[in-house]
């Protein structure tokens, strides 16, 4: 039973662009992994829930999709799924990358959460790489919030927080920040929770991280992973999961030569999902080929692509 002393608590949305740094950023505040992380777009592909104690607050932060303008059924579920989390939170943390020019989909964005009756943080990330457009991102904001200020609404930016989600540079100062404007409640989940995101889909994240960083650009939207199968047993877990692909090329490669490929991929995900257990774990592949399934609603949503 949760404990019933009023705390700070709320949940705390990440928005941005795709490779803006969220997932980093969401492992960082929480210090462990939850959210996988790759510089591969559409790397992650659910809303992620991850939970920060403190002393007095429990902060919910929600990662999201990266919000792009692609058109396949696969890219509007992404940006479904970014749009829902925006629904029901206390705060956004509107996540920007100021080592890339602001571009259409920022303006959009921007326009977005200008829209909303939420309170508002802007990160200003990856400044450990360089400033060069961080100044275009304050007034790109600025210029789309006078707008709605000359029509009488009211500011919603709270503040400009420069960081690094890298190297920790002022996330204790974002983590101030957010816990100031959290309302005084009761805590959502118990001490011990660190994220409430499916056991099956969090094994599937971490064996999809583990392609992704070994194919680089090679396939980066045409693979899934579905966990088909989890057996915990005294001394070990047995998995079993498939990865899908558009095309035979496709799984020729998955494969590599003799095996090799998915042999690797199996040991770095191994050793990961062992992590999680704490105890062995058999992990089974299989590469399954099924043409266009980024466009098929009913995979789509077996996949679990369609919820939040």
């Amino acid at each position: 039973m949760l404990p019933l002393e009023k705390i700070k608590s709320g949940f705390v949305a990440l928005i941005g662009r795709p490779n803006v740094g969220k997932s980093t950023l969401l492992n960082a505040l929480l210090n462990t992994k939850i959210s996988i992380v790759s510089s591969v777009p559409q790397t992650t592909r659910y809303a992620i829930r991850g939970i920060l104690n403190l002393s007095n607050a429990q902060i919910v932060f929600v990662d999201s999709p990266g919000i792009h303008s692609y058109k396949d059924n696969l890219a509007q579920y992404l940006n479904i799924i970014a749009t829902r989390v925006l629904e029901d939170v206390e705060i956004v943390i509107y996540i920007v990358d100021v080592t890339r020019n602001p571009g259409y989909e920022e303006e959009l964005i921007v326009k977005k959460l200008i829209s909303l009756n939420t309170k508002i943080i802007m990160a200003l990330n990856k400044i450990d790489k360089n400033k060069k457009f961080l100044n275009d991102y304050i007034s790109l904001w600025n210029k789309e919030e006078q707008k709605i200020l000359d029509n009488g609404s009211t500011k919603k930016l709270l503040y400009y927080i420069p960081i690094s989600a890298k190297t920790g540079y002022n996330l204790d100062k974002l983590i101030e920040a957010i816990e100031e404007n959290l309302p005084w409640g009761t805590p959502f989940y118990s001490k011990d929770t660190l994220t409430d995101f499916p056991l099956k889909f969090r094994i599937a994240d971490i064996i999809r991280e583990k392609l992704f960083l070994k194919l680089k650009k090679e396939l980066p939207h045409s693979l899934a992973v579905e966990v088909i199968d989890i057996e915990d047993k005294n001394r070990c877990v047995y998995i079993e999961a498939y990865i899908y692909v558009n095309r035979t090329s496709q799984k020729q490669i998955i494969i590599g030569k003799k095996g090799s490929f998915i042999r690797d991929v199996g040991i770095a995900s191994r050793e990961e999902i062992e992590e999680m257990f704490h105890k062995k774990v058999y992990l089974h592949l299989q590469v399954k080929v099924i043409r266009g399934w980024q466009k098929k609603i009913r995979i789509l949503k077996e996949l679990g692509y369609q919820t939040i």
